[in-house]
């Protein structure tokens, strides 16, 4: 009996290994292979001088790229600051408004669908297009920002997206607000919520925003958790509206931008500087998940013990 019972484990194993491995092959070969590649190139010399040969720095020199980047790469903390406030204002304001309009639509009142499908518009065209769309919105000559502002200022004929400090905000605007994905993710697991549990709260007199704030959000806190994770990653990895509305003018540069001046842009070819760089947008996008998972795991037990 207990042969049996082990040889249907076996088999049991033996499946589910067969099942995943294919899934695990694609992992090593397109993201860890990768990885390591990015964080062991970055202890070695490999720019235009020795393309095809990279090489290990000496014991005493193998932080000597990091040192670079840190002390001498004049863009690196401009670059950092950008992609790290980005992070935050996916956080803080794209989810938020992706929840709000999740919570609007789960009403499902008149128009309800048309409106779902308008929002999500922005999120089944390409980053580039939305950049040129931008960058006509933008224009000092014929932009409709600039028409707006010349309501109030009529002299005005400056282009905002080289404006220091204003360049940032304008290209900021140009895609926190547009959370179709993540809306549509959240309003699919609002649809989940059994409506026997709205009936009841009924009961309990848990209507209108009572019912958003003590059932629905509470039951969708493993979903927001998912969202704010991809919203502050690709807010921390922020590269095409970067390069299509600025080009990393007056101090909008991101971490991936950068990456690329380093790797592509300069006539030296820096690789193994650029994966240094990668290896601390790696490291960051690691924090950042922490953090998130942190923020809600102490949200969770705060509950409980409440």
């Amino acid at each position: 009996m207990k042969q049996k019972e082990i040889s249907q484990k076996t088999r049991k194993n033996i499946f589910i290994t067969l099942f995943l491995l294919p899934t695990m092959i694609c992992f090593c070969v397109f993201y860890l292979y990768p990885i390591l590649t990015v964080f062991l190139s970055s202890f070695q010399k490999w720019d235009y001088t020795n393309l095809n040969q990279p090489e290990f720095y000496s014991p005493g020199h193998l932080l000597d790229n990091y040192n670079y980047i840190f002390t001498q790469y004049p863009y690196f903390s401009e670059a950092l600051r950008n992609s790290c406030i980005w992070a935050l204002c996916g956080l803080v304001i794209q989810v938020p408004i992706a929840v709000l309009v999740a919570l609007a639509l789960s009403k499902h009142q008149r128009g309800w669908k048309i409106a779902r499908n308008v929002y999500i518009i922005p999120s089944i065209i390409s980053s580039a297009a939305m950049g040129l769309i931008f960058l006509q919105l933008y224009n000092p000559k014929y932009g409709v920002i600039n028409q707006i502002i010349r309501l109030f200022n009529p002299d005005f004929a400056e282009n905002i997206l080289i404006m220091p400090k204003v360049n940032f905000i304008a290209l900021t605007c140009a895609y926190i607000f547009f959370a179709g994905t993540i809306m549509i993710m959240i309003l699919g697991q609002i649809s989940a919520i059994p409506t026997e549990i709205y009936e009841a709260a009924v009961l309990d007199r848990a209507i209108g925003w009572r019912r958003d704030i003590y059932i629905t959000l509470p039951l969708i806190k493993d979903t927001l958790k998912t969202v704010s994770i991809l919203a502050a990653t690709s807010g921390f990895l922020l590269y095409n509206e970067v390069f299509f509305l600025t080009n990393g003018a007056a101090g909008t540069r991101s971490i991936s931008f950068i990456i690329r001046e380093l790797a592509v842009v300069s006539p030296r070819a820096q690789y193994a500087r650029a994966n240094a760089v990668g290896t601390i947008q790696i490291i960051g996008g690691a924090l950042i998940i922490l953090a998130i998972n942190f923020i809600f795991r102490e949200r969770k037990e705060k509950g409980g013990n409440a």
